[in-house]
C-alpha cells in the first residue's frame, strides 16, 4: 500500500522509487530528493515533498514509536521543502547510508496521521479496502499507480496460521499464491508433486539465528557461546528437517552481499572442541547431571519445534539440557525485546541485504525499543567501527564491515544458522511471477491471473 522515496535494486542498494533521482553532498550529511511529478495517493491528493517533510516529521516526533525511529531520530537535523517536488534532508553527522536507512519508510499524505491506523493511504500498487481481524486484509488495484496498475483487480490476504490448512486452501483453489508462508518442508515436497501447483525455491537472503541473552550469567562467557555454536550440526538439520531448503550461514549478511565477508571465523560441528570449551568454562558434568540447563524460546510453527528439538538433541550430547517453550509469535518478539529469554530461534527477514544491520543488531545504542540489538551485546570496538564506516568511501566500508564480521564471528552474540530458501507456491493460473530473494511482497504487483 505504501511507496518509499527509495527501494532496493537487485544489488540490494537504494534505487529511485518515489524520488525519480537523489544526491549526496561531499560529505555525506545533507541528501537531496527529486520527487516524481503528478504522483496521486489512494485519496487522490497529488504528492509533493510537504507530504515527505510531514511523514517523517511524525515519525520523529516524540510519542511515535518505532524500530526506525531511534536511527533517524538522532541522525536526521532537518527536513526542508525546497519546492513542491524537491525535499533536502540534513543529518547531524555524515551518514552515506541514509537512502538505505529510509527504504522502510512509506509516504503519508499531510494531515492523515489518526486516519492512517484505520483506513491506511499510501501510493502503493494496492489500496485498503478492509480487514477482518485474524482472519484477511482485502487490497484493491491502485489504478493510478505511477509505474502501471497491477495485473489484477482485488487481492486478498488471508491469515491461516495452520500448515494443513494452508496446504489445503492450495490444493482446493481457494488461494492462489503463498510467498514464504512457514510451510513444513515435507509439505512443500508433498506441494511439487501436486496437480495444478507449482513451487518455486530460490536461494534466499533471510537469516535463520539463535538469539543469545548476552547478560545471562552462563552465556556471558564466550566460551560457553562457542561449544554451543560447535555442538549445533547444521548440515544435519538442513538434510533432515528442512529437507535441503536452506544453506549454511557464517554471516549476518547474505553471501551475495557485497560486503559479506567469507574468512569470517566458522563452527563446525565438532563435539570435541565443544565439550573441551565447555571444561575450560568450567562446566563439567557432576553425577552424570547435565552441565547446564537452558531455555530455548521458539515459535509455535511446526518446523521451528522440530529445528528446536533437533538442537535439543544435539545439546544433550555435550552436556547441554535444553528446555523448549513454544510462543504465540507476538509474546516471542515481546520476550526477545524485552530481553526475557537465555535463547531464541528466529528468522530475521529483509533487513539483513543492507550494512546498515551491523548498527540496527549490534549496536551498543540499539538496544530494544532503540534497534533490535535483542542480545545487548556491547564491544566499544564495534562501535567504534560502526562510526568509521559512516564517513568512509565503499572501498574502506567494505574493509571495516569485514573486520566488523570477524569480531562478531569471534564474540557470537548470535549464532547464525542458514539462509532459507525463499519458497513461492501458486496454482497454474498465475504468470508473471518474478521472485525476490527475501520473499518481498512487491512482486505480487506483476503478477497475473488466467481465466
Amino acid at each position: 500500500m505504501f511507496s518509499g522515496l527509495t527501494k532496493k535494486n537487485e544489488r540490494f542498494d537504494p534505487s529511485p522509487d518515489l524520488a525519480e533521482k537523489f544526491e549526496a553532498s561531499a560529505d555525506n550529511k545533507t541528501f537531496t530528493f527529486h520527487l516524481r511529478p503528478n504522483v496521486k495517493f489512494h485519496n487522490g491528493k497529488i504528492l509533493t515533498s510537504l507530504d515527505v517533510k510531514y511523514t517523517f516529521e511524525t515519525m520523529l516526533a516524540s510519542g511515535f514509536a518505532s524500530d526506525k525511529k531511534a536511527e533517524l531520530v538522532k541522525s536526521i537535523a532537518s527536513v526542508e521543502v525546497l519546492d513542491p517536488l524537491t525535499v533536502v534532508f540534513k543529518c547531524n553527522d555524515p551518514f552515506p547510508g541514509f537512502p538505505n536507512a529510509i527504504l522502510p519508510v512509506g509516504i503519508i499524505p499531510e494531515g492523515t496521521t489518526a486516519q492512517q491506523a484505520k483506513t491506511p493511504v499510501g501510493t502503493g500498487p494496492f489500496k485498503f479496502e478492509s480487514y477482518t481481524e485474524d482472519q484477511e486484509v482485502v487490497l484493491s488495484a491502485n489504478q493510478d499507480y505511477f509505474e502501471g496498475s497491477p495485473g489484477f483487480r482485488v487481492l486478498r490476504v488471508k491469515i491461516v496460521p495452520d500448515n494443513s490448512t494452508r496446504e489445503s486452501e492450495l490444493r482446493k483453489g481457494s488461494v492462489d499464491l503463498a510467498i514464504n508462508a512457514d510451510f513444513d518442508p515435507v509439505t512443500v515436497e508433498g506441494l511439487r508433486k501436486a496437480d495444478g501447483i507449482k513451487v518455486e525455491l530460490v536461494e534466499g537472503t533471510n537469516i535463520t539465528h539463535l538469539g543469545i541473552n548476552l547478560q545471562d550469567p552462563v552465556l556471558k562467557d564466550v566460551r560457553v557461546r562457542q561449544a554451543i555454536a560447535h555442538a549445533i550440526d547444521r548440515d544435519a538439520i538442513i538434510r533432515d528437517v528442512l529437507r535441503g531448503q536452506a544453506r549454511p550461514a557464517n554471516s549476518a549478511l547474505p553471501a551475495s552481499q557485497w560486503a559479506y565477508e567469507p574468512a569470517a571465523t566458522s563452527y563446525d560441528f565438532n563435539i570435541e572442541k565443544a565439550v573441551k570449551l565447555l571444561d575450560e568454562a568450567g562446566r563439567v558434568e557432576k553425577n552424570g547431571q547435565p552441565r547446564m540447563k537452558m531455555l530455548l524460546k521458539t515459535s509455535t510453527i511446526s518446523v521451528a519445534r522440530k529445528i528446536a528439538e533437533s538442537m535439543q538433541e544435539q545439546l544433550r550430547k555435550v552436556g547441554i539440557a535444553i528446555e523448549i517453550q513454544s510462543l504465540e509469535r507476538q509474546k516471542l518478539v515481546q520476550d526477545m525485546s524485552d530481553g526475557n529469554f537465555q535463547l531464541y530461534l528466529n528468522t530475521l527477514v529483509g533487513g539483513n541485504q543492507s550494512t546498515d544491520i551491523f548498527k540496527f543488531v549490534y549496536s551498543a545504542q540499539s538496544v530494544p525499543p532503540n534497534g533490535q540489538n535483542r542480545s545487548r551485546y556491547n564491544n566499544p570496538l564495534i562501535d567504534k567501527l560502526l562510526i568509521e564506516s559512516q564517513s568512509s568511501d565503499r572501498g574502506k566500508q567494505k574493509e571495516i564491515f569485514s573486520q566488523i564480521q570477524k569480531v562478531l564471528a569471534n564474540d557470537l552474540p548470535q549464532i547464525y544458522l542458514w539462509y532459507p530458501s525463499t519458497i513461492v507456491v501458486y496454482r497454474n493460473r498465475v504468470t508473471g511471477l518474478k521472485l525476490e530473494p527475501s520473499g518481498d511482497w512487491q512482486i505480487v504487483r506483476n503478477v497475473k491471473i488466467k481465466g
